[in-house]
């Protein structure tokens, strides 16, 4: 390793040659990206004691001080007026600001967060960047330096600056850096003092840099990572390497340690370096120790080997760690000691598939960029460890460090706790896109190159040690070319097994796995079929942008299908958005747009993408990634006799940590249930088990549902004990139709023809029909009105995001007003015995729909509706949104109670994650207030629905199910108008209403993309003839609804 490829600067007399190719000054010039950078190694703290390395604190060692806290600040709006001598000595800062680093100061007042997905925040013209949009940063810090260490080399790392920046220790010039997510280090050993020291850094908000980095998150800037300063001696380990895989059998842990040793005295040396491997598990247990002696006179390599037998391989599933600590002495004087987690696990590409441990891993993944709705890219170790919980409860077993190398200490978790890790270069040069010449025009220009090799040759140096790592991703979305195929190589020549892979290489030779964004299912299956030697990993799939996440059994149905595809990563983990607060001091998610005219263009709400909130708590479509993504399989074999077999999917994993529990319900009531104690599978294996439904007496009206669950026998890290890790459910065949309501019932009915109306009316209930619309206007029980508006047909939805990316609202807007514009073709009515039926045809010419109604009024003031919508089959009539009926009740109506799926919403292709069941709520809580207001609420397979206030209620039954919704407010509200800039947690507040949506279905959210794709073919709604009925019944409060449910007319 002493040979290591380091890609040097270019010497300082061939930059004036660059520069008059490209910008006068180094952030506008692709050449040159450092000057005075230290080359990149792995990450590691040493210490002087072997005690403060087991504790691995830094800020406990006496060669270390942290610099993060408040700096004096000073923003400048443009080049011209930043401050020219500010890193001077006794320069007077005294009218400057304080500033919190790390941090971005976009979001600590100065200036405004820009947020825009594909453009750059300039015009796309390579190197250069506009003078007057540059805003400028300027930081100064005092530090006290300690007198020992004036005997050290003394080195300055800056773990991540946005864009670039120029650094002055002492008032004495350093250096300069760009590359912002990877550590600028320098080494400032000749500029210290014993006693106060001054460090100065002057960060540009952009540089040619920014052209490769063009991610899809919000454009802040500053010291986005910790700073610190730190003192090494002057024989030291410089870096070092760890190899430590399986052998062959995977039975046998293969290790290898090679370390740099660094002698910057003018003589030889001579040192020893020791290596120990422990089992932190097995009571410190030493694997082992072994010490080797060299002399050196500048630097030298030292190499230790050891086969481990027995070994315990690392996996996200069994994240077993070994610890090993190095030492280097000289004679019998600890120089510095350090430790570094180990996994032993063997990544490889085998027959078109990818293995690890000779297992074909199941990628269940999502994108995480690292975000804090207050401090932006700035985390803390606190919400890394939140972020990993919620992933590991959520069936989440990988993560793509999208789209940039993350925190040191992510990694280090994600080895501890367990995560797959997809590392990704700092590369993506998306605004090219809207150059005249594409991304080639950088992505083949040798003068970007270096820059590119730099990027990736740093992510990897920093990161190549940490187990969790099993592929190294070139970038995303910045065109091909020949600077992707030289990363590519250069990569491949550290002699890693670890797969290369990039998105836009497709299938070619610069990519050792398929990596392709937002294919549809149809085009995976396409791949699968061609019996590729490459693994397909979708590296971006279901965007999870608003009401979202449609259709991923789909997905998962044809993964599990065919072996060459194995997996994705999801997009993306969680909401990029702000917290801000308005002027009565409501808080809420700001997106593009909310802030300020600084920079006008903006793109929108594309931000808030995740499966989990900004403040990690979870968007209702995280429940189906749980689902869909759970590792213990549940299928139907037999149920009539009882028989489901249950699938161990886990790689590693057999189940001895697992308690399974079961049930049989009747409606709500439990028939039996039960613990499966022998169920011993391995991974991979399954078994059919016996559920007894003998003892089930079969009752008309009655629904049976057997639920098995899968819990955790024993608290993990991050896991408690009884977490649920997987669940099925599956109706019994038992059903029996209910039987026909009995004519005992004495109540009188009576029918009243009035100019304007036709009235029904009994004890106790009447009913109006407008005879000029044909609409139920009025319901009445117990002298209280249901209705506050009429029950109409109803056909649109309040758009999601996805509908508004595939113009929805323009494509089907015939449909927002149908129910409006019926027109009355005929009302007649008619009496039989103690019922009374009303008929109405409606048309609506513009959507070529016809809607035949009928009402029948029992008695007892339950209404039975069955409606028939004909919509004629043209090519000009575009799918329908919904199918249902929409009303309103009084605002004393709020609270709901159902027999269906929940408790969360759910949607035609987003609803195995909700379990049948009952359930019961306030009608403002079945609401999610998404970032931007949309279609909310949904509940699927209702088999009944009741809405109620302190004294009534209405039910709604359905024959045999309904889509439904209720609404705390007009569901108006969640309407979408161009232009508009709304809050789903300002605009979206409980009035004195309740809407309720009763549906036949509304098409499903979707989820592919959000720009383009339509709902599958399978969850839309086409012209044709549909069939809708359910039955409307009210109650007095504390009438046995399940009972009443079961009543028919």
């Amino acid at each position: 390793m002493n040979k290591k490829i380091i890609h040097s600067f270019l010497v300082v007399t061939l930059l004036f040659f660059a520069c008059e190719k490209h910008g006068n000054l180094e952030w506008e010039n692709p050449t040159i990206f450092g000057i005075n950078k230290l080359p990149p190694k792995a990450h590691f703290i040493s210490y002087e004691t072997e005690k403060l390395a087991q504790i691995n604190n830094p800020l406990e060692s006496k060669n270390y001080i942290s610099l993060n806290g408040k700096w004096k600040f000073k923003f400048s709006k443009n080049i011209k007026d930043r401050p020219q001598d500010f890193y001077e000595m006794g320069y007077n800062d005294d009218g400057w600001s304080k500033i919190m680093v790390p941090g971005s100061w976009e979001l600590q007042g100065w200036s405004y967060p820009i947020y825009l997905d594909e453009e750059y925040p300039f015009p796309a013209n390579p190197p250069f960047i506009p003078n007057k949009l540059n805003t400028v940063g300027s930081y100064k810090k005092s530090l006290t330096i300690p007198q020992d260490w004036l005997k050290k080399d003394v080195i300055l790392k800056l773990g991540s600056v946005r864009s670039a920046c120029y650094v002055w220790f002492n008032g004495k010039y350093v250096g300069y850096s760009q590359g912002s997510k990877t550590p600028s280090e320098f080494d400032v050993t000749e500029f210290i003092q014993a006693g106060n020291n001054q460090v100065a850094i002057q960060v540009y908000r952009y540089s040619d840099g920014s052209y490769l980095e063009g991610q899809d998150t919000w454009r802040i800037s500053g010291l986005e990572r910790d700073v610190s300063i730190y003192a090494k001696d002057r024989i030291r380990i410089d870096d070092f390497i760890i190899k430590s895989s399986l052998d062959d059998a995977y039975s046998e842990g293969v290790f290898s340690i090679n370390v740099d040793i660094l002698n910057k005295f003018k003589k030889d040396s001579k040192v020893s370096i020791r290596a120990k491997l422990i089992d932190p598990l097995r009571r410190n247990r030493i694997i082992f120790d072994s010490t080797k002696y060299i002399g050196i006179d500048s630097i030298s390599t030292v190499t230790i080997d050891h086969r481990v037998r027995r070994v315990r391989a690392w996996s996200a599933e069994t994240p077993y760690l070994y610890k090993l600590q190095l030492y280097l002495s000289k004679g019998d004087k600890l120089v510095e000691t350090f430790t570094h987690q180990v996994g032993f696990r063997k990544i490889e590409i085998k027959n078109g598939k990818l293995l690890l441990n000779g297992s074909p891993l199941i990628i269940r993944g999502v994108n995480r960029h690292e975000w804090d709705p207050s401090s932006g890219r700035t985390v803390t170790e606190e919400s890394m460890i939140e972020d990993i919980k919620l992933m590991k409860q959520n069936n989440i077993n990988a993560v793509r460090a999208s789209h940039y190398p993350n925190h040191e200490r992510w990694y280090e978790l994600c080895n501890e706790y367990g995560l797959y890790v997809v590392d990704e270069a700092n590369i993506e040069s998306h605004g090219m896109g809207k150059h005249p010449k594409g991304f080639g025009y950088i992505a083949n220009d040798t003068a970007w190159l270096e820059q590119w090799i730099d990027r990736g040759n740093r992510m990897y140096e920093r990161d190549k040690n940490q187990p969790s790592i099993i592929m190294w991703s070139m970038g995303n979305e910045a065109g091909d070319g020949k600077n992707f195929e030289e990363l590519y190589n250069f990569l491949k020549s550290k002699n890693d097994t670890r797969p290369v892979v990039y998105e836009p290489a497709k299938e070619k030779g610069h990519t050792d796995v398929v990596f392709p964004m937002y294919k549809s299912v149809n085009a995976i299956i396409d791949y699968a079929e061609l019996n590729k030697n490459k693994p397909l990993i979708l590296c971006e799939y279901a965007h999870a942008m608003g009401n979202s996440v449609g259709n991923l059994s789909d997905y998962w149905d044809t993964i599990y299908k065919h072996e060459s595809l194995q997996g994705g990563f999801i997009w993306d983990w969680a909401d990029q958005v702000i917290l801000k607060t308005d002027k009565n001091g409501k808080e809420y998610w700001g997106y593009g747009g909310d802030f300020g005219i600084e920079f006008a263009e903006n793109d929108s709400n594309f931000c808030a993408n995740g499966l989990v909130a900004a403040d990690r708590s979870l968007n209702p479509h995280a429940y189906e990634v749980k689902k869909i993504s759970q590792p213990i399989s549940f299928e139907a074999i037999d149920l009539k006799k009882g028989i489901v077999k249950i699938n161990n999917d886990y790689n590693f994993l057999n189940f001895d940590n697992v308690d399974f529990t079961w049930n049989i319900k009747g409606d709500n009531r439990t028939i039996s249930s039960g613990k499966l104690s022998t169920l011993k599978l391995e991974p991979g294996e399954s078994k059919d088990i016996f559920f007894n439904t003998s003892n089930i007496v079969k009752r008309s009206g009655v629904r049976y549902f057997l639920t098995i669950e899968a819990k955790t026998r024993n608290t993990k890290p991050l896991i408690p004990k009884k977490h649920v890790i997987a669940w099925g459910q599956f109706e019994l065949p038992f059903y029996k139709e209910p039987l026909m309501k009995n004519n005992d019932f004495k109540s009188k009915i009576s029918i009243s023809q009035a100019p304007d109306k036709i009235q029904v009316y009994g004890d106790n209930f009447s009913l109006s029909f407008n005879k000029s619309t044909g609409f139920l206007e009025d319901y009445s029980f117990q002298n209280l009105n249901y209705l506050k508006k009429p029950l109409v047909p109803f056909f649109w939805r309040a758009p999601n995001d996805n509908d508004l990316g595939n113009k929805m609202p323009t494509r089907t807007k015939l449909w927002k007003d149908a129910g409006s514009r019926m027109k009355l073709l005929d009302l007649t009515s008619t009496r039989n015995d103690n019922k009374i039926t009303i008929v109405s045809t409606h048309n609506d010419s513009i959507s070529k729909t016809v809607i035949e109604t009928e009402y029948i009024v029992d008695n007892d003031g339950a209404v039975k509706i069955k409606r028939r919508i004909d919509i004629e089959d043209g090519s000009d009539i575009p799918e329908i949104p919904r199918i249902g009926v929409k009303f309103t009740l009084p605002g004393s109506f709020e609270k709901v109670e159902w027999f269906g799926r929940g408790p969360h919403e759910s949607y035609w292709d987003r609803k195995q994650s909700a379990a049948v069941g009952f359930y019961s709520g306030l009608v403002w809580s079945q609401s999610f207030q998404y970032v931007r207001p949309q279609e909310t609420g949904n509940k699927t397979d209702v088999y009944w629905m009741a809405v109620k206030n302190d004294e009534i209620g209405l039910m709604a039954i359905g024959l045999p199910q309904f889509d439904g919704s209720v609404h705390k407010y007009p569901y108006e509200d969640l309407d979408y108008y161009p232009g508009s800039q709304k809050h789903g947690k300002l605009d979206i507040r409980p009035k004195d209403q309740t809407d309720w949506l009763i549906d036949y279905k509304q098409m499903g959210v979707g989820g592919d993309n959000s720009w383009g794709a339509k709902p599958m073919k399978k969850y839309t709604l086409y012209p044709r003839i549909y069939e809708h009925s359910f039955i409307l019944k009210p109650f007095k409060v504390g009438a046995d609804l399940n009972k009443l449910s079961k009543r028919r007319i």
